[in-house]
């Protein structure tokens, strides 16, 4: 819940074996609509999990108050991580 739905990804587990690149910061879905149920279901299915029953394991979580700019849908702005050489400091 406080992380608006963003992790930073060491490498995309579904490419390569190993990690290659630099982390990235991805989002997950935060709200309903943003994944079609159809997607959610197969999810379900492939993992033998209920989502909907997740949902009701957690109706005593408090909803947090979203800071202004975290969602980056609100705004078109994300921020990315990227590679920089540069001297070494001795």
């Amino acid at each position: 819940m406080t992380t608006y739905g963003k992790t930073f990804h060491t490498w995309q587990y579904d490419r390569d074996d190993f990690p290659y690149g630099i982390p990235q910061l991805m989002m997950g879905f935060t709200a309903d609509g943003q994944a079609s149920d159809d997607m959610i279901q197969a999810r379900d299915e492939r993992l033998g999990v209920s989502s909907s029953r997740k949902r009701q394991n957690r109706t005593d979580i408090p909803m947090p108050q979203v800071a202004p700019g975290a969602n980056m849908w609100e705004t078109g702005r994300t921020v990315q991580t990227r590679i920089e050489e540069t001297d070494f400091k001795r």
